[in-house]
């Protein structure tokens, strides 16, 4: 083959690999351009243009009605670029001049601009006046920012609901927390060209990419029955409680519900903190007791005995039930409230007495089977699935080594462990038609536009009970205010159910010796409930009828009222029968009681029935020793005056109101020697 051929056939290969190679290099090239090509101008830019953030606006917390509990305030973040401050050569001159302004030690201030970072930030959230002085400084490297502060404007209330937002505007409790994802919105930037010392480059490009502001949570909660919660709870906490004697309780919670939907009103603890100082307060007064807190729910969980009762048909209100004084099990004695017992009564009166023995007969008559499954049923021993951080589940006895002496001590509240949002959930849905609700805080999500975009739906967990049921005890236990044992929370032309509650404290794996839990529990109008209210005040040496009745009766009347619910014109004006310090003043027409002491019982009636009144009587004996009302007092015509009965006019018959009977108290006294659940073998 000639030299010429071999020549020609070199080139051509020489050639054809140069085609491919550059045939490859186009079509990776291409792919580069097209495929890669945005993300890797990403990244050149991200390399060159730095950016430094502005925060957005954090959205609101409002109330029901659009009231701003919580929002942002406009305020700046001085930061440094510390390659710009480290070329300058004035590190020290810099920290020396800002020293002053930000109110830290040049040195401290020096260490943060010189850092080996792209972007320092030296304070945040600083006032205006103070960003506008350093931004007239013109110092290399430092600049300022947009940021905001989150400010509560009315400090304490609700606070333990809203919760608080850290420096850097992130949510650390409460809804504040819960809630981050909505409220925080999204950051934006401020973006400039940087050559590769780190320095800006001369007249380079710039970018500000606006922040997004985050959404507003609506609350459930109503401003106005929060605050009179709050009102209440901060007396007691001052020593000014109704029935209280001056004395301070350890902590209280009041918790406001609308019982048909599951919506929280009101849910206020005490002590309480200001989240604008919240670094300032004890860990302690952060805590939501109403949430957190477990306790022995003591009569007002008789509610849910005699719901399961009724439900189940194990009894029926008129039937009868002779009380001896005390229930007998595993011969062990419970106690009656009562010296002697209530003798015979009807169950609708076994209710109104908050008769000890006829409850523990019902939890009997239901057995363990069923009353653990109305126990679960209405929620007790699990988390309600509020919208709160840190929620107790509370704590049940195991059934598997519970006896029957157990079951009679739960049937009337006594041993188990409930949080006041479980009771207050539980009484919502014998209030409501016998349906469980999840109570719920957040009502809607509203856009910055003002669109709602998440708007509330209510829950329903299970149907507990059928309206029949609950229609049924309802009446009970509106008799029970009215005639019974909760006369305390009485409101004058109000249909109001309710029941009392006391259970001793815990504390260091034992009982507290007289010092109680004392609660109340209640909802109006008990023919058609729109709210559902408990009361908790913890440590006290007073009785729930005595000390928490009185508090839900102001909260309640004063919510009655704001909600525009009127007084029922075929409510009663004047309880059934009369209680020691507990009067009211006539609505209708006026009338004077005539007094009556140390007359013969049959005189007294006669003087009574004359002046258009009513007489009932308590004790044994032929002669008035005392009244109540008393004589010359003005009430409601056609009133009942209830007359105490003894044989020697001298003897004392009314003892002080915090000397009274209680029905919890004995049975806790019957019960001497028993364990908290907390620490019992029963409890695990």
């Amino acid at each position: 083959m000639s030299p010429f051929v071999v020549m020609r056939k070199r080139i051509a290969f020489l050639f054809l690999c140069a085609t491919i190679f550059f045939g490859i290099l186009v079509i990776r090239l291409g792919y580069v351009q097209l495929s890669q090509g945005a993300d890797l101008r990403k990244k050149a830019d991200d390399s060159h243009f730095r950016g430094v953030p502005v925060a957005p606006k954090r959205g609101n917390i409002e109330d029901r009605q659009g009231n701003v509990l919580a929002m942002s305030v406009s305020s700046e973040t001085v930061y440094a670029i510390p390659a710009e401050v480290r070329q300058s050569g004035r590190a020290k001159e810099m920290a020396q001049t800002l020293a002053p302004l930000l109110g830290k030690s040049a040195s401290e201030i020096e260490q943060h601009i010189t850092k080996r970072t792209a972007l320092e930030y030296i304070q945040k959230q600083i006032k205006p006046e103070v960003a506008a002085q350093i931004r007239a400084l013109a110092l290399p490297g430092i600049g300022t920012t947009e940021d905001s502060q989150r400010y509560y404007p009315f400090a304490t209330l609700a606070s333990h609901i809203i919760g608080f937002a850290g420096i850097d505007n992130q949510g650390l409790e409460g809804i504040e927390l819960t809630r981050e994802s909505e409220l925080k919105g999204i950051a934006g930037s401020i973006l400039q060209e940087f050559g590769a010392n780190g320095i800006p480059l001369p007249q380079a490009e710039h970018q500000y990419l606006a922040p997004k502001q985050g959404n507003t949570v609506r609350l459930t909660i109503d401003k106005n029955i929060q605050l009179f919660a709050e009102r209440e709870l901060q007396k007691l906490m001052s020593g000014q409680g109704i029935n209280m004697n001056g004395q301070v309780p350890k902590s209280a919670s009041i918790l406001a519900m609308d019982p048909s939907t599951g919506e929280i009103l009101a849910l206020a603890s005490a002590p309480t903190f200001d989240p604008n100082r919240y670094q300032e307060s004890d860990p302690s007064t952060r805590r939501n007791i109403a949430i957190q807190n477990g306790y022995e729910p003591g009569s007002t969980f008789k509610i849910i005995t005699l719901a399961a009762a009724l439900e189940e048909k194990k009894i029926k209100l008129q039937e009868h039930y002779f009380d001896k004084g005390s229930y007998t099990v595993l011969g062990k004695n419970v106690r009656c409230w009562k010296a002697g017992g209530h003798g015979d009564q009807t169950y609708m009166q076994v209710a109104e007495n908050s008769c000890n023995p006829g409850f523990i007969e019902m939890g009997q008559r239901l057995g363990m089977d069923k009353f653990y499954k109305y126990l679960r049923d209405f929620g007790f021993g699990q988390k309600t699935g509020i919208e709160m951080s840190g929620e107790a589940l509370g704590i049940l006895a195991n059934k598997k080594k519970a006896t029957a002496l157990d079951l009679a001590t739960m049937s009337i509240g006594q041993t188990n462990n409930v949080t006041p949002i479980q009771l207050l959930t539980a009484v919502s849905a014998v209030a409501n038609g016998g349906t469980l609700m999840k109570p719920q805080l957040v009502k809607e999500i509203v856009g910055p536009s003002g669109r709602v975009i998440t708007p509330f739906e209510k829950n329903e967990i299970r149907r507990v009970i059928t309206e029949d049921t609950s229609k049924l005890e309802r009446e009970v236990l509106e008799s029970v205010v009215t005639n019974g044992t909760g006369r305390r929370s009485f409101l004058p032309g109000y249909r109001v159910a309710g029941k009392t509650g006391t259970a001793q404290k815990v504390a260091n794996g034992g009982y507290i010796q007289g010092e109680y839990v004392a609660s109340f529990v209640a909802f109006a109008p008990a023919d058609n409930p729109k709210l559902a209210m408990l009361a908790v005040i913890d440590g006290t040496p007073f009785y729930g009828g005595v000390v928490a009745a009185p508090v839900l009766q102001t909260v309640m009347l004063d919510s009655l009222r704001y909600l525009g619910i009127k007084p029922d014109a075929q409510a009663p004006l004047t309880p059934g029968k009369p209680m020691p310090g507990l009067e009211f003043p006539p609505i209708k027409k006026a009338a004077t009681v005539p007094s009556v002491l140390g007359l013969p019982i049959s005189e007294a009636q006669k003087v009574l029935t004359q002046a258009g009144f009513t007489g009932m009587t308590e004790g044994q004996g032929e002669t008035v020793l005392d009244q109540i009302p008393h004589g010359d007092t003005q009430v409601e015509a056609g009133s009942n005056i209830l007359l105490y009965l003894g044989a020697d006019a001298s003897a004392p018959t009314l003892a002080h109101w915090w000397e009274e009977e209680d029905e919890d108290i004995e049975a806790i006294r019957s019960l001497a020697g028993r364990v908290p659940i907390s620490v019992s073998p029963l409890g695990q």
